[in-house]
């Protein structure tokens, strides 16, 4: 009976959405079987565009918090991967969890600060910008991390105990996707059946009224932080099994942090698929741009113009993103007849303050 009425309550848009993710999934499955196999590894790019972006909107979109310092977490993650895994014969692995740990603790100390002094979301950003540059500039000067060279990986190791294959991308890709699935599953089993999860949006929202209500602010927008860009780490870590060598050039570019944060607001920085369509978008679009034999400095400048156009669009719209503009367009073709309806968005379905 519950199923039943779970199913007379689905709206229209809800419909067609839950079709469209279904769809994606299976073609994302037999996507390797089905192109050319040199379009897998432009795949498996995407699946890291997307993953970026999702994991910086954890921070940004569940708590408002505008931050630069995720590409610190994203070079931190293949960093780590590059001096203990290529230098030290860790597994990679454990390898990347070190990482995520390291980089979740720069996010919950740099989000504590900003936090006790207060500032706002400028600063906040500005601030974590620095971050990431003083990061790069250590990884650039650096012995450990190479100096301006890089690190390369010279290991021979090969399969999923190694995450690495020389002569197929595919198992790489299939790593990435399930990744990707699993950071989705837990940001909603997170943000919809726990405490701390629910308080998020409050925190969002406004933040005085959160603590008025008992939500331990300061400590809820660390740890969200930290847990951001601990999972930042991970597409950090794949990248540079990906391409066997990191620098700070390749992954700890101001440029990365600020694509982060766009990506997730052209997207829908409200929505869970949002970050998601916009770092496939974003992939598809250099491809494209690629097969016209344009050169990898001139992709990356007329990326960053149809970027800046599409903000310049959306916010001229006054819309939130790509994905809440197709959701209010299926609204408009197909107007639901029941008056309760749920949103699948990063939002809090309780009517209840949670208290965390």
């Amino acid at each position: 009976m519950t199923t039943l009425k779970a199913l007379r309550n689905t709206t229209p848009r809800q419909t067609i959405n839950t079709l469209i993710v279904v769809a994606s999934m299976i073609g994302a499955i037999v996507f390797p079987w089905v192109v050319d196999p040199a379009l897998v590894g432009v795949g498996f790019i995407a699946l890291i565009y997307a993953m970026r972006n999702f994991t910086w909107n954890i921070a940004g979109g569940l708590v408002g918090l505008l931050s630069l310092a995720h590409v610190a977490g994203f070079g931190i993650g293949a960093f780590t991967v590059a001096i203990l895994t290529w230098g030290h014969g860790v597994n990679v692995w454990l390898a990347i969890l070190v990482g995520m740990l390291l980089s979740g603790l720069v996010g919950i100390v740099v989000s504590s600060i900003m936090s006790r002094f207060g500032v706002n979301a400028f600063f906040f950003a500005l601030g974590t910008a620095a971050l990431s540059l003083a990061v790069s500039g250590i990884a650039a000067s650096w012995s450990l991390t190479g100096e301006v060279d890089g690190l390369q990986n010279h290991t021979s190791g090969e399969g999923l105990l190694h995450l690495q294959w020389f002569l197929d991308p595919k198992p790489l890709y299939y790593v990435a996707l399930i990744l990707l699935v699993v950071i989705v599953c837990f940001t909603m089993w997170l943000t919809s059946r726990t405490r701390f999860g629910r308080s998020l949006p409050f925190i969002r929202e406004d933040p005085d009224m959160a603590a008025s209500m008992g939500i331990d602010v300061v400590r809820n927008q660390a740890l969200t932080m930290g847990l951001s860009m601990a999972l930042t780490a991970i597409p950090g870590s794949l990248i540079a099994q990906y391409t066997s060598f990191v620098s700070y050039e390749s992954v700890l570019t101001l440029e990365i942090g600020i694509l982060m944060m766009v990506g997730a607001i052209i997207g829908g920085s409200s929505t869970l698929a949002g970050p998601i369509v916009a770092g496939i978008g974003i992939a598809a679009l250099e491809e494209g741009l690629r097969a016209f034999d344009v050169t990898s400095s001139s992709v990356s400048s007329i990326t960053q113009i149809i970027y800046a156009a599409i903000v310049i669009l959306i916010l001229r719209l006054g819309a939130d993103g790509i994905v809440p503009m197709w959701n209010a367009l299926l609204d408009r073709l197909f107007p639901s007849r029941e008056h309760h309806e749920v949103e699948p968005e990063l939002e809090s379905n309780d009517k209840e303050p949670a208290h965390a």
